[in-house]
C-alpha cells in the first residue's frame, strides 16, 4: 500500500509536468515543438520563394533585354510585341491561361508605370500610383479570403440541404449542388493562385527595376519594356472556337460567379422594393389628417 507521502509526491510531480507543458505553450496554444516546426516551415517557404523569384528575375531580364539592348525603333518594337503575342497565344490555351495572362499583364503595367511616374513631377504621380496599387492588393487579399469562406459556407449549405431534403434529394438536385460547390472551390483555388502569382511577380519586377547597380536610365527602359509586355498580355482574348469543352473548369467558375451576381441583384431589388414601400407609407401618412408624421 502506498504511503500518503508518496501520493503527495506523485501529485506534485504531475502538477509540475502540467505547469511545464503550460509554460511551453504560447498564447496561440502551440507547444515549443510545434512553434519550432512552424518556424522551420516558414523558413523553407521563404527560401523557396526567394529561389523562385531569382530564377524568374533572370528570365525576365533576358526577355526585356530583347528590346532594351536595341535602338527601340518602331520595327524593333513591333517585332518585340509580336514575340510577346506568340507567347500569349500559347499560354492562353492552358487551363485558366487567359486569367493568368491578364494577371501577369496587370502586374507588369502597374509596376512599370509606377517606376516611370516616380521620375516625373517630383515623384508625386508615382506616389499616387503606389497608393492605388496598395488598394488593389488589399482588395485582392479580401477577395481571396472571402472566396475561401464562401466555399466553406457552400459546403455546409450543401450538407444541410441534403439532410433536410431526405428522399426528395434527387440526382438532379445533387448534381446541380455539386456543380455549384465545385465552382466555388475552383474560384477560391484560382484566386489563391492569382494572389500568389502576382505576389511573386511583384518581387521579380522589384528586382528588375530597383537594382541600384544598374543606371537609372537603363532601369527606366526596363520599366517601359514591362509596360509594353503588359499591354500585350492584358489584351489576350480567345475566339469562340478556342473556348472548347476542355475549359470546363473556367466555365464552372463563371457559372458560380454569375449565380452569385444574380443572387446579389435579387437581394438589391428586394431591398429597393421594401424602401419604396416604406417611402410610400410615409408619404400617405404625411398627406392623411390626424396621422402621426414621420420625422
Amino acid at each position: 500500500m502506498d504511503k500518503p507521502s508518496d501520493e503527495v509526491t506523485a501529485t506534485e510531480g504531475s502538477s509540475d509536468d502540467l505547469a511545464k507543458k503550460k509554460k511551453d505553450k504560447d498564447k496561440s496554444g502551440l507547444s515549443k515543438e510545434q512553434r519550432d516546426q512552424l518556424a522551420a516551415l516558414r523558413k523553407e517557404q521563404d527560401r523557396a520563394r526567394k529561389e523562385r523569384i531569382d530564377t524568374l528575375t533572370a528570365k525576365l531580364l533576358d526577355r526585356v533585354s530583347v528590346w532594351t539592348e536595341t535602338d527601340k525603333g518602331p520595327d524593333v518594337t513591333a517585332a518585340f510585341k509580336e514575340k510577346m503575342r506568340l507567347e500569349v497565344e500559347e499560354m492562353k490555351m492552358e487551363s485558366f491561361g487567359l486569367n493568368i495572362c491578364h494577371a501577369i499583364g496587370q502586374t507588369y503595367i502597374s509596376r512599370g508605370s509606377t517606376m516611370i511616374k516616380s521620375q516625373k513631377f517630383l515623384g508625386i504621380t508615382g506616389f499616387f500610383s503606389r497608393l492605388k496599387e496598395k488598394g488593389v492588393m488589399i482588395k485582392d487579399t479580401w477577395n481571396t479570403i472571402s472566396s475561401a469562406l464562401d466555399a466553406q459556407a457552400e459546403m455546409k449549405k450543401a450538407a444541410l440541404l441534403e439532410e433536410e431534403a431526405g428522399e426528395d434529394w434527387t440526382d438532379e438536385r445533387k448534381a446541380e449542388q455539386e456543380r455549384r460547390l465545385t465552382g466555388k472551390i475552383l474560384t477560391a483555388a484560382w484566386r489563391g493562385s492569382k494572389f500568389e502569382i502576382q505576389d511573386i511577380l511583384r518581387g521579380v519586377c522589384d528586382n528588375v527595376l530597383n537594382d541600384e547597380a544598374v543606371p537609372l536610365t537603363k532601369r527606366l527602359e526596363r520599366a517601359h519594356a514591362l509596360v509594353v509586355i503588359g499591354e500585350v498580355f492584358v489584351k489576350a482574348r480567345r475566339s469562340p472556337e478556342e473556348d472548347g469543352d476542355y475549359l470546363v473548369f473556367e466555365k464552372l467558375v463563371a457559372e458560380a460567379a454569375m449565380k452569385d451576381k444574380e443572387k446579389h441583384k435579387h437581394k438589391s431589388k428586394s431591398k429597393d422594393k421594401e424602401k419604396d414601400k416604406e417611402d410610400e407609407k410615409h408619404k400617405v401618412a404625411a398627406d392623411a389628417p390626424n396621422v402621426h408624421k414621420a420625422p
